[in-house]
């Protein structure tokens, strides 16, 4: 998605959506040391540089997968070899807001075993100068340790994009007749 994506598929401010997707990395995925995003929460406009989530295979002894905020939390690390030569399939839900909240959960298709899992009722979803969120899928990496890369791919399929809509209290007025 981009700043001309259909407003269904972006977050606003008070929007809860819901991101669904399945996912296979190949037996031997090499991560990077530095990043391998797979997975993005892109603020657009304002303060855009950098990502709020990302879902990033990092080389290591095991590779892990970690589910980071804000560039700079790693808010969950698995072992990666839990989502290699297997279907994966990632729900995750965002309340947009500077006191959002936020959830992943990544199973596995085959036996639906729970193989990540986050949730936060008071996280920062976007920035104050963000116009809205975005996500982003694919294979984004850093080019600053060349000899951890090589031509790498990944299988998606089974996107599913849903959108709550904003939900505005209600104020009850009395009439007197």
């Amino acid at each position: 998605t981009y700043d001309q994506s259909p407003a269904n598929l972006i977050g606003t401010l008070g929007e809860t959506i819901t991101y669904k997707w399945r996912f296979r990395l190949a037996v031997g995925f090499q991560p990077s040391s530095s990043f391998t995003h797979i997975h993005q929460i892109k603020p657009v406009n304002g303060d855009h540089a950098n990502p709020l989530i990302t879902l990033t295979p990092r080389k290591g002894t095991p590779h892990k997968m970690e589910l980071i905020h804000k560039n700079d939390s790693k808010v969950v690390i698995v072992n990666l070899s839990l989502f290699t030569g297997v279907w994966v399939e990632a729900t995750e839900i965002i309340k947009v807001g500077a006191n959002g909240t936020y959830s992943m959960v990544i199973k596995r298709v085959s036996d639906d075993a729970t193989i990540l899992s986050y949730s936060n009722a008071d996280i920062m979803t976007i920035r104050p100068d963000n116009d809205f969120i975005r996500p982003k899928w694919g294979i984004y990496r850093s080019l600053n340790n060349l000899g951890d890369l090589r031509d790498d791919s990944i299988r998606f399929n089974a996107f599913s994009v849903e959108e709550q809509p904003i939900v505005l209290p209600v104020n009850l007025v009395s009439f007197k007749t």
